[in-house]
């Protein structure tokens, strides 16, 4: 494109989309957590905890509950 001056531009763009829109996060998988009895034993990799009634009595039997249910659930 020229202006009235006679200067021309170039406009150069360059995408680094790859075009798929909506695409929804991936769930963290399953990390292998070892074997015992031959069974694979497997934890979540990156998982939430809920707050349920065995996580309830941990925290509340004390000092050290209280601790290890933080440790639990990341608070």
């Amino acid at each position: 494109m020229a202006n009235k001056k006679g200067k021309g531009g170039i406009a150069i763009i360059i995408s680094m989309m790859d075009g798929k829109k909506g695409k929804k996060m991936k769930k963290p998988e399953m990390m292998y957590g070892g074997s015992v009895g031959g069974k694979k034993h497997m934890y979540s990799g990156g998982g939430s905890v809920t707050d349920n009634a065995g996580l309830r009595a941990l925290k509340a039997s004390g000092s050290k509950g209280m601790e290890a249910y933080n440790k639990i659930t990341g608070n």
